[in-house]
């Protein structure tokens, strides 16, 4: 065998080699179980996940505990935050895979400060980016909207979202409400119900400009204004 021969043999089995390597190789660390036990996180009481993850609430002690950052998010809410469950149970920790590299403090909001831990965020991965949402007034004839008590409003939104909600406002008035909305990601309409005060409020006018005030779990609020003739 020639030297030539011989080199491209050991080059073409060390590709070989390093392509078997990367296939067989371990996957990335994932997120750290946050455990609680009996009115403690961890031991240790620091956790750690990359950017994009989201850790679980193992709940083994007896008492119900949460995940709660003690920082306020985007939407006015915690910074991250998980449901409030039982001992044996486990949950996801909602609004970590927005975070970028740091350290995060959080507490279980039942057992107060005697009850804290720390989330540590690497650089490695990336964060996703935080839901969006844009709202527009779909109704424009204020005579149909005070007699049928309905107002219409388009929502475009980034992502899907199982806790987003709108008001609408005349003046300082609130004349309508939508909590506890589930958007899908892009255009939808929504419709609001008239509050008693606000249909009536409507009824005696012949046009009004109306304020709507959105938020999406862990993005901006939003806001709008349209009119009705």
């Amino acid at each position: 065998m020639t030297a030539p021969t011989r080199f491209k043999l050991i080059t073409g089995l060390a590709a070989a080699g390093a392509l078997l390597a990367g296939a067989f190789a371990s996957p990335a660390s994932a997120a750290d179980t946050i455990t609680a036990g009996d009115n403690f996180f961890g031991p240790p009481t620091t956790f750690t996940m990359s950017q994009g993850e989201n850790p679980t609430l193992q709940n083994n002690g007896a008492s119900q505990h949460n995940v709660t950052a003690t920082q306020a998010g985007p939407d006015g809410g915690a910074l991250f935050r998980s449901a409030t469950i039982g001992g044996g149970a486990s949950t996801a920790v909602n609004g970590t895979q927005y975070l970028t590299s740091g350290s995060y403090p959080f507490l279980c909001t039942i057992h107060g400060s005697s009850m804290s831990g720390t989330l540590n965020v690497s650089s490695a991965g990336a964060p996703q980016p935080r839901p969006q949402i844009t709202l527009k007034l779909s109704s424009r004839k204020i005579e149909k909207v005070a007699k049928q008590g309905r107002l219409q409003v388009s929502i475009t939104s980034s992502a899907r979202s199982d806790d987003a909600s709108v008001t609408a406002k005349l003046g300082k008035l609130t004349i309508a409400r939508a909590p506890d909305l589930s958007l899908v990601a892009g255009q939808q309409t929504k419709v609001l119900k008239l509050t008693k005060q606000g249909k009536a409020k409507l009824a005696k006018k012949s046009k009004a400009t109306i304020v709507l005030n959105g938020t999406v779990a862990f993005g901006s609020p939003a806001t709008a204004k349209g009119k009705l003739k």
